[in-house]
Parts: C-alpha cells; structure tokens; sequence
C-alpha cells in the first residue's frame, strides 16, 4: 500500500472544501493510505474559538482523528509551530530570519513527527501555507520520497507571506512536481524565477467541480424560497460594505452571504436593521450544492484590488454556478470570466445595474465545457502524473 501525506491548511471537517480534500478522497478510495495534516496551527491559536482554529479541535488532530471512507482509513492530525503572534503590518519591525526561525519550530518537532506517522511515505503534497518551511527538512528524512507543491494561492502574491517568498521560490526550483491552478499563478512565477520552464517540472491542473451535484434537484433552504435570492457563497474575503450598501439600495434583492470567515462587526451590526441582507457563518461543504443550485443569482464580491495582488483566476466557485448554470455577476475579479460572459464590474452602481438585470435570467448556458474540470477528472490527471515521476 502506498502512503500520501497532505499538508493543508484546512480541517478534514471544514466548512470549506478545498482541492486537497478531493485530492485526498481520491487517494483513500484508491486504497492509498492517507495522512491529512492541518498545518499550520499557531500555539497561540489554540487560545481562539473559530471553526478552524479552537482548543478542543486541535488537540484531538494532535492526538490524531480516524476517519473512514469507504472503509478506508483517513488520519487527520496537525503539530503546533511557534510562530509569533505578530500581525502582518507590523512584521517589518521584526527580521525575517526570526520569524521564519519561530514558524518552522514544531512540537513536537518535525523529526520525532516524522517517524512515528510520515515514515515510508511515498508522496508529500504541500499547499502553499508555512507548511513549505517542512519541505525540505522532511526530503532530508525522507530523500525517496517525492515532494510535490500545488500553490492554489501563491503566497508570494499576497502581503503575509512576503516572508516566505525565497523559500517558496526554492520549493518550486526543489519539488518532483509543482502543480499550478492556472495560468495566472504560473506567470506570477515567472517574475521571480527565470526560465523557470527548465528549471522547474511543473503543469496546470485547474481546480475542479463535481458536475452532477450542481446539477440535481435539492430541497429548499428556507432563505432561498425569498423573491430574488442574490448568494455568495465562499470562503474568500469579500467586500462588507459595498454589500451593505447594495443590499439597501436594492430591497427587492435578498442577499444571502454564507462564509466561514469571520464577518466584521460593523457588518453584523447593520444587518439586523436591513431585512434583505442575511449572514450564515459558513455551512458543511456538502450542503454547498443545495444552495447554489436554489438560489436565483450567484454573487462574488471581493474586497477591491485583491485579484490584482494575488491573481487566481477562474475559481471554483464560478465552475460550481456554470454547472448549476445560474447567471453570476463577479466584482473586482479577472476580465477572463467575461470570455464565459460574466459581468466583471468595479463600482457598487454597475454591480447593482447587473444585478437587476442578470437576476431576470434564472437560467444561463455558459460557452465551455465543464468536463475536463470535473473533480473525477481532475483527481485521475493529478495521481497519474505522481505517478509517473
């Protein structure tokens, strides 16, 4: 039997499904024996009280949870770093040296971890999270194993992992095989590594879509059977306040945002007096298609510039809505999605304007063909290529 250890930020229960729980699914199905790590969690996360970061739920990933699929055996377990808790604006006070010497400190340290549950593993795959500090400590422990990176958001595109940007530049120079979402994550590369086409063994593999869920037939949640239902549903950041005033200029919309990410309070506070605008605080992953599917628009509104600091092209969110296809309207995101023709605007007025307009149409058939990013597909492309190195 094979072993594949995943190093992801996320929980294997999460409200939020990435790449590496497909990925990772996948493997166990394949009779692959799979090791989940969520990494990284601070010491002094563990003092927080979200979804991803509490007490109770790291310490039993430290203590090592079984799950079964299929009656195949999937281990969720994580270490604790010592990074600082210091916030991003203020890290420049601080040498890079140090931080990066507290983020790769482990307990327990990486090398007693490693051999009681990552030895004679025959894949590491690394999201791109502080786990890439690991990386080449463990191909020192383990130098048979292939060492594998797939950056779904390069850190080197976004404020907080400056720090980080040589390492990263080294993991993709270092890995068997770096898989990159999209074009745009692969040109951002460009800019820091030259030629990088022979100096990296890299392909695109997109993210993917479980097609045939977006599209069955599911009942109803409550909030979804209002008139005009305009959802986001996600995980990244989005913009708070041009929601809000959105929601107020438009009362025949009822905007419905579910994220796990921890709304501002200045968001929560004006929602109770504006009986359009809805907040859930995330859902299970599962749940995901009976909403997309119910609801009459599909909204993506992220904060301004975001997408110009940290391209990541078309993402899986907009392939879920296609497959459903209910119309989309997208703020401050890449001009690629105009291809599908999606709205791509950047002031609250246009995204009003296409709201009201895109909410008549119910029902969209986009121009492209979802069926090789189908997560089935997706999966078998991503092991055959490990499996050929």
């Amino acid at each position: 039997m094979k072993k594949i250890v995943f190093f992801t930020f996320h929980n294997w229960e999460a409200k939020r499904q990435g790449g590496f729980h497909k990925f990772a699914e996948y493997a166990s199905l394949a009779n692959y024996e799979v090791q989940f790590i969520s990494y990284p969690r601070p010491l002094y996360s563990i003092f927080r009280n979200t979804e991803t970061f509490n007490f109770k739920r790291i310490f039993k990933q430290l203590k090592g949870i079984t799950y079964y699929i299929n009656n195949n055996i999937l281990y969720n377990r994580t270490l604790l770093s010592l990074a600082l808790p210091v916030p991003t604006k203020f890290r420049y006070l601080l040498p890079t040296t140090l931080l990066l010497f507290f983020e790769g400190k482990t307990i327990p340290p990486i090398r007693w971890f490693f051999k009681r549950h990552l030895s004679k593993t025959d894949y590491f795959i690394f999201e791109s999270t502080s786990s890439i500090l690991l990386a080449e400590r463990i191909k020192k422990l383990s130098p048979q194993s292939k060492i594998i990176y797939r950056p779904s958001d390069p850190l080197i595109g976004f404020k907080h992992g400056e720090i980080f940007k040589k390492k990263e530049i080294d993991l993709v120079l270092m890995a068997d095989m770096v898989f990159f979402v999209n074009n745009q994550g692969l040109l951002l590369y460009k800019q820091y590594i030259d030629d990088i086409n022979l100096k990296a063994n890299y392909m695109i593999l997109s993210n993917g879509v479980d097609i045939e869920k977006f599209k069955n037939i599911y009942p109803c949640p409550d909030i979804l059977k209002k008139n005009n239902t305009a959802l986001y549903i996600g995980a990244a950041p989005i913009d708070w306040s041009m929601i809000i005033e959105a929601s107020i200029r438009t009362p025949q919309i009822n905007y419905i945002i579910i994220t796990p990410v921890k709304a501002p309070s200045f968001f929560l506070n004006k929602i109770n007096n504006i009986d359009n605008l809805f907040f859930i605080n995330g859902v299970d992953r599962n749940e995901v298609p009976q909403w997309v599917t119910n609801a009459d628009l599909i909204i993506v509104p992220y904060p301004k510039d975001v997408f110009n600091k940290a391209p990541t092209g078309i993402t899986a969110k907009y392939y879920q809505a296609i497959a459903a296809e209910k119309p989309i309207v997208a703020y401050f995101d890449t001009e690629d999605l105009r291809e599908l023709n999606i709205p791509v605007v950047y002031n609250v007025d246009d995204f009003i304007f296409e709201v009201l307009n895109r909410i008549k149409l119910r029902r969209v058939k986009y121009p492209i063909n979802l069926n090789n990013l189908d997560w089935d597909y997706v999966c078998k492309a991503f092991y055959e290529k490990i499996e050929s190195l």
